[in-house]
């Protein structure tokens, strides 16, 4: 008997991970179901997704595409919200043919051996006025260092920037570490 009643309670909870429910506050995140504060993420449109960048010594502007991407994120519920991401080195654009072959060679981005940058977050804290940092670990030619980007949110997108020394990243335009600033921004649009 006790094992008919195992079986039944099984059943009953396998089959409750298995069915959608209506909006009244059961929604899913990754496939699993919880039954109170539970948030449905915002969804972005990737295909108008963009990284811009400038590099400050030489006012040199600039993008990168080939964005692969996963964010999961409610505004009210920052705790469990998650960015991960890569952009491919060989679609860096900045308006000069020559320049950005150099950028594909060794000494810089190392294109054949590390032909993706990524980045993948550890936390995102609230600051309120739809202001959110998002802490998390950028890869850059096999070397990991930690970054904080500040995201804006408004009604169309949400918008981040933050700055990097591409010297820690084992990529050295000039030799002056302080004249190797690379300040970035992200452009998610929200689809409505």
């Amino acid at each position: 008997m006790k094992w008919y009643l195992c079986i039944i309670f099984i059943g009953f909870f396998y089959g409750f991970g298995q069915r959608t429910f209506p909006d009244d506050g059961y929604v899913s995140r990754a496939g699993n179901y919880a039954l109170i504060n539970d948030f449905k993420n915002l969804d972005f449109d990737n295909d108008s997704s963009r990284v811009t960048f400038n590099f400050i010594e030489d006012n040199t502007t600039g993008t990168i595409g080939g964005l692969d991407f996963n964010i999961q994120f409610n505004p009210e519920d920052p705790d469990n919200a998650s960015f991960v991401g890569s952009a491919q080195i060989k679609t860096l654009d900045t308006n000069n043919f020559l320049r950005d072959g150099h950028l594909m060679w060794k000494k810089f981005f190392y294109k054949t051996k590390y032909p993706k940058i990524f980045f993948n977050s550890t936390h995102v804290i609230a600051f309120g006025n739809h202001v959110f940092k998002v802490i998390g670990d950028l890869t850059i030619k096999g070397i990991k260092n930690e970054i904080i980007i500040t995201f804006t949110l408004n009604d169309n997108e949400l918008t981040g920037t933050t700055s990097i020394n591409t010297s820690n990243f084992d990529i050295h335009i000039h030799d002056e570490r302080k004249k190797n600033k690379l300040d970035i921004q992200f452009h998610f649009p929200i689809l409505k």
